[in-house]
Formats: structure tokens, sequence, C-alpha cells
């Protein structure tokens, strides 16, 4: 016996046998030590585990299957990756090797080839395996396919058969655990026929048991309506002859009274007779649920709208600070919505545009869409679509399956009452997709206006007119939405708020709010603008406003307490430092002025972007001797890593005209050059190319010796000839910038057109430098480089 060292992929509650086929996720590290050992994976299952102080202790069956890693599938995170694995044999552990990171090994490979057949099994065993299996899969299966009956049918090796039937039966835990630590064949060969069989026999007792149960159900139940009816015992067909009993009037009644168009009619009318013919099963109730549904949709019911600018702008304010943008386009959208109305203006594109709200989480884009339906007088209705990957959510199911339902927006309209609510679509940027379809292919009809008067929705079977209906779709980015999709909306951003929108958002929105929900007066307490101040920069990191009514909930509630446990002695409380310490504990984010103080070669500030908002970004470089490699750490994505290799590729080829900033002057053999380059707080993924500049400088002042300026941080995309490529979220990363304490920032020269976003007190703060070429970058970052440092004249380019 062959014996191996090979790490483990734990299972719980189930067992592996040979001969499958499966998926692993496996990381990096994992991944190469299988390649080590020949793709050789040991999948053992997990007996039991324990909790020792902090650590799980797993204690694993003695027993295993080795498997082989055949191909990869699809990438599943940045450092995991899923792959096609084939299990071939039986492994027995003799030790443990390590258990961390991951548990490894020393195991013997068992052997379980049947070498003379006839002398150990006779030919009665195997049929009677085989007639078993084929009696089971039948029985339990429901049309087990042809072919996988064959193949049992056909299988000459004894050991890869009991595999095969073993997997394939639905055997407990315990039971599959011990057929595979059984070494002789002959013993867990007739366990597994004594089960076989025992299901078997126990499917047909239940069977008769319920035919004769049904039967003896039916004949009472006939007795019971001869008798109350009065109708003649032996009538030709009784129970199924045609009977209109209360429900079926009263079903009758409510069609008649529905004001249904005449093509839905018909095909009420078609289900009812289906009812009327004396179904009494199954069908039937799924018929009724059926034309229940169609008599609930609101085939023709519209409310009347009231279309008033003024109204929507004074909702709109009322609701929200600041978005003067926002709201202005919301407010043209109403207004050409209204004037086409007016004049009845009627072009193939139906309603127009989707509105799509995008940007970070908390700054309102949910709470819009409720004030856009609360000043048009219509319906609201939230479908949330974060995680949703199943398209029959969308289109709904067929009737033909068990439990089948309508989709979201048949739901939506059916609850609403109404074929004109307003109907907002969250997280559509959350959309995944799996074997069960794509929501958002199925999403394309739905919001195309050209399409969605002729919905079909798989369990209504009818087309509905969604047509009416207003369309508001949120997201946090757009990079994830289906191009097609995105094609079909009208994009509306809404970027994070600088600190003193917050200040208002909290002074008039927020504390009211909290106030009133957690039972205080204005006059028991007082929180000063100088600590909503210090709570925004200490306690929340974020763009939105969302934690930030969480923290001052959590304020409130801690005071509640205290009025509650000694209301005699209780005045009013005046929020100040130390009594946040007290309710908060200490800030968890950086104050205005607290960004590192790093000034050494090699260290650079970048700008990102980041669902919370703008944030400075430190880049740290160092070299040593070794063999020309480049090391990246830092959790990047593939588009950042062609960043690091797009800047060394710049360096390299520039590096003559670089060298002369270099305070030294020492020669750079990049030959015999390591350079490790970091981008600190590793477990958060990282992406995109605008960090391009500041990789480049970090890597230039690391190996001139000049350091990078202290109080200045840069973004934008680097090509191979040394151009700054524009790049997106000039605004946040510039407000990040100003909100760490940073007042000179570098942006790419094509991106000066978004500057206008910026408050005009911001941009009054900070020195703004516009570049077209990264030569002009480091002139201005790098200190005491002087004012002719020009390595390549780029600017017309």
């Amino acid at each position: 016996m062959k014996k191996i060292n090979v790490f483990v992929v734990p299972i719980h509650g189930t067992v592996l046998y040979p001969y499958q086929n499966l998926k692993l996720r496996l990381t990096e590290l994992q991944f190469y030590d299988a390649k080590v050992n020949n793709n050789y994976v040991a999948i053992i299952p997990v007996v039991d585990q324990q909790m020792d102080g902090i650590q799980k202790i797993q204690r694993f069956s003695q027993y295993g299957t080795l498997v082989r890693l055949t191909s990869e599938d699809y990438t599943v995170y940045a450092s995991n990756k899923i792959y096609q694995a084939f299990s071939f044999a039986r492994i027995k552990i003799d030790s443990i090797i390590k258990s961390t990171p991951y548990y490894m090994v020393s195991a013997e490979v068992l052997s379980d080839e049947i070498v003379d057949e006839q002398a150990l099994w006779n030919t009665q065993m195997i049929d009677n395996l085989k007639d078993l299996a084929k009696q089971y899969l039948e029985q339990f299966q429901m049309n087990p396919s042809p072919q996988f009956l064959q193949i049992i049918q056909e299988e000459k090796n004894i050991n890869k058969l009991f595999f095969i039937i073993a997997s394939n039966a639905d055997l407990p835990y315990n039971q599959k655990l011990k057929l595979l630590q059984i070494d002789d064949h002959k013993i867990k060969i007739n366990l597994l026929i004594q089960y076989l069989k025992t299901k078997v026999e126990e499917f047909a007792q239940t069977k008769a048991l319920e035919q004769k149960v049904s039967k003896e159900l039916m004949q009472q139940m006939s007795k019971q309506v001869v008798k109350s009816n009065n109708i003649p015992a032996n009538l030709p067909g009784f129970p199924y002859q045609k009977q209109k009993n209360n429900d079926i009037e009263k079903l009758q009644a409510k069609i008649k009274e529905a004001n249904l168009p005449e093509h839905v009619r018909e095909i009420v009318e078609q289900e009812m007779q289906k009812i009327e013919k004396g179904s009494m099963g199954v069908d039937s109730n799924v018929t009724r649920n059926y034309i229940d549904l169609i008599l609930q949709l609101p085939w023709n019911q519209q409310v009347e709208e009231t279309l008033s600018i003024d109204k929507c702008k004074e909702t709109l304010d009322a609701d929200h600070f600041g978005l003067t943008k926002v709201k202005e386009r919301i407010l043209q959208f109403l207004a050409v919505k209204k004037l086409r109305k007016e004049r009845k203006v009627v072009d193939s594109n139906g309603q127009g545009s989707i509105i799509c709200f995008f940007g970070p989480p908390g700054v309102g884009k949910t709470s819009l869409g409720q004030s856009i339906a609360k000043s048009l007088n219509r319906p609201f209705y939230r479908i949330a679509l974060g995680g949703v990957s199943d398209e029959a959510q969308i289109r709904g199911h067929r009737r033909t399956y068990v439990g089948a339902f309508p989709g979201s927006f048949i739901q939506a309209i059916k609850k609403v009452k109404c074929k004109n609510p307003v109907i907002l679509l969250d997280e559509i940027d959350k959309l995944t997709s799996n074997h069960r379809g794509d929501p958002s292919s199925a999403l394309l009809e739905v919001l195309d206006p050209e399409q969605n008067n002729h919905f079909m929705d798989n369990y209504l079977n009818i087309e509905f007119d969604l047509s009416s209906v207003l369309f508001i779709a949120t997201a946090n980015q757009l990079e994830t939405i289906q191009p097609a999709l995105r094609d079909r909306l009208e994009l509306i951003e809404i970027v994070g708020y600088t600190v003193k929108e917050k200040v208002a958002i909290a002074n008039n929105y927020l504390i009211p709010k909290q106030l009133q929900k957690n039972g205080l007066l204005n006059e028991q307490v007082t929180i000063p603008q100088e600590i909503i101040h210090s709570i925004i920069k200490q306690y929340t990191g974020e763009a939105g406003v969302r934690q930030l009514e969480r923290v001052i909930a959590k304020i409130y509630r801690n005071i509640a307490l205290k009025y509650i446990t000694d209301q005699q002695n209780f005045k009013t409380i005046v929020v100040d430092q130390d009594s946040l310490i007290e309710i908060l504990g200490p800030s968890i984010h950086s104050d205005k002025h607290t960004t590192p103080v790093i000034q050494i070669p090699g260290v650079c500030k970048g700008l990102a972007w980041t669902p919370a908002g703008g944030k400075v970004l430190i880049i740290e470089s160092v070299k040593m001797e070794g063999k020309g490699k480049f090391e990246i750490t830092g959790m990047l994505g593939d588009v950042m890593k062609e960043s690091v290799r797009t800047a060394i590729g710049w360096i390299k080829a520039y590096w003559p005209q670089i060298k002369l900033l270099s305070k030294t002057n020492q020669h750079v053999n990049f030959d015999t050059l390591d350079i490790h380059i970091h981008f600190p707080a590793g477990a958060t993924p990282k992406d995109g190319p605008s960090a391009g500049v500041a990789i480049t400088t970090a890597i230039v002042s690391l190996l001139t010796g000049l350091k990078v300026k202290n109080d200045i941080a840069m973004t934008g995309e680097i090509t191979l000839t040394g151009r700054v490529l524009p790049v997106g979220g000039i605004k946040e990363k510039i407000l990040g910038a100003f909100e760490s304490g940073i007042f000179s920032v570098i942006i790419p020269h094509r991106n000066k057109a978004n500057l206008v976003d910026i408050e005009p007190e911001i941009k009054e703060k900070m020195s703004i430098h516009l570049v077209k070429t990264i030569d002009q970058v480091l002139q201005i970052a790098l200190e005491g480089n002087g004012p002719n440092f020009k390595m390549i004249n780029l600017a017309n380019l």
C-alpha cells in the first residue's frame, strides 16, 4: 500500500465515496500543495468538533477519500478558486502532520481491487445487488436515467459498482461512514443489500397502506355526500360528476363582478371549466389559486396622480437636505412627464427613461424614490434585488411546478391594487446569475418601455401591461450592472455629503427623528455643534449618514435609560467629549488632521474611491538585493496589479533620465534588485487604475532617494509613454483628502471639468494641480527636485 502526505478538506454531515466527480474551492496555498503532491487532496468526514478556548478542534474519521484535481473551473474570490476533481480511492490516516493553516495528514492509499472474483464472489450476490439498486432508484428517484441504470447493469468492477450504488442511496450518515470504514468487501456489500432490501419492502408496504386508506376514505366520502344530498348511491360516475357547490358559485359570482379584459375573461372561463368537471385533487387547488390571482390583479384600475412641480419640490426639500443637482434632475423628469401628459404626446419610447440613482450607501437613494411616489400621490413598492440569482423571482414559476408563485412584479401590482405605482428596484447592481438563469436579462423586458406593455409572467401566462408603472432603480456601483441593462437606465449620481452637510442633516432630520423615536424631549438633552462635528469625524467613516443616525440613536438610548432609572434627580444632559467616550467608547476613526506623517523615500499617498466615499491610500515600497523581482501585496485586483507593472515598465524605459535626480547618483541594476510594493490595510480588497501615478511616484522616490512631500496626495492612471489619463470619483477623492487634512492634490488635467462639483469653500482651501504627464507629477510631488525637472516632454500628447 502506498503512503502519502496530503492536505485535508474537512466535510460535515456527509461522506464522499470514490468514483465521484466534485468541485472544490481552494486557496492558492492549498492549490500549490496539491500541485506538489500530484494534484492529490484528501476529503475526510468530521466526526465531531469541540472548542478549546478560542480554537476549534476537529476530530476526523480515520478513513477518508483521495481525490485528484482535474481542471480549474472558475474564480470565486481574489484568492480562492473552484477546481474540478475526481475521487478515486479510500485512504486511512496514520497521523496528523500539522493543523495550521489547514490540516495535513500522513495516510496510506487503500487498494480495494478484487483480484480473484471467482473465488470470492458468486453471481447471485452481485445480481441481487443490481436488482435491488434498480428497484430502489425507480422508487425513490422518480424515473432515474436509463443510461445510469444501464451503467449499473454493465459495470464489471465490483468495488466501483458498490460505491456508485452507495453514493446514490439515501443512507443515514452513520451508515455511510460505516460503509467507508469497512475493508471486507463481502461484509459491506451484504450491509448495502440489506439496507436496500429494507427500504424497498418499506416502500411497498407504505404504498399498499396508502391505497387502502385512500379507498376507504373515498367510500366514506361517497356515503356522506349521498346521505346529505339525497343522491342515489348507484348514480353512474359518482362522486366525479359535475357539481356546483357553494365555493364554485361564489367564484363564478366574483368573475361576473370583476372588470376583466375580454381575453383575460376567456382564460378564466376555461380554467373554471376544469374545476366544474369535478376535479377534487391538488390540481383543483392550483387552478383556484390561479383564478384568485387573476381576479385580484388591477387590470384596468389606476390611481389619479397629482403632478404638481411645486408640491414635488416642497416634498423633496422637506425629506432631503442638499442634493441640489439631483433634485433639479428629478424635477426636470417630472416636468417633462407633466408636459407630455398635458399635450397627450405618445411616442415609441412609452413613458421615457428609467431613473437610476447610484452612489455610496446611506446618501438617500431609496428615500428619494419614496419622496417621488409621495409627491405624485402614487402607491410605493420596493423590490429588493440584492442577492437575487433566480430568474423565476422576476418572471415567476410555471404552474406545473410544485409551490409555484408569480414573479416579484406581478406580486407588487397585486399588493398595491393599481397599474401605475412607483416601483423601486433597490440594489440593482447586486443581481447575480447561476444555473437558474440570469435575472438581469429578465429585467430587460420589464424596463424596456417598448416591451413592458406586453410583459409575460410565467405563472400568470397572460400579458400584463407594465408601461404605466414608474420604475426607479438604485445602485452602489455601475460596473456590476449588465451593459444591456445599464443602457436602459438614466443614471443620476448621488455623491457623499461633506461634514457641513452632515451637520445640517443631523440638526434638521436625524436629531428630531431620534428624539421622538426614543421618547425624549428637546429640553432633556442637548448636543452642541462641536460635538456633532466630533461624532462625524471620530465615530463615522461613511459617505452617507446611516452610521451617524445609529450613533445619535445610541446616545439617546443611553440618556433614556438614565432618565427612566432616576427621574427625580434627572437634569438636562449636555453631551460633551467625555460623554462620547463613556457612551461610544474610544474614537474608531482618525480625526481631520491625523493622516500618518510618513516621510521616507518610497512612500507616497494616493487617493482612492470606496463605497463609503474617498480616502487616502498609503503606498509603501522597499528595495533589496535580489534577482530583479517585483513583489506586490495588499489584496489587489488584476487592474491594480497591471498599474504596478505599467509603472515599473515606464521607470525602466526612462531610467537614464530619472537617475539624474538621484542624490547618490549611484547606478541601479534592475537585474540584481528586488522591489516590494505594499498597500496597507491588506485585508481590504483594492482595484482600479487610478493609483498608477502614486505607484510610479513611490518607486521613483525609492530609487532616487528623494522624499515625496508629506502634504500632497494624487490620483490618475499612467500609460507606458508617461501620459496621465482621467479617472473617476474626483469629487469623493478630493473630499477624502480634505477630511484627512491634506490640502494639496494632483489630478489628471482631463478631470478639470469634474471640479465644478466641488464646493467653492473647499476649492478655496485646496491646492489642486492638474497634470498631463508623469514628469509633471514628479516635479510637483518630489522634494528638492527643482523647477527644471523635465525628463521627457509629453505635454502635447
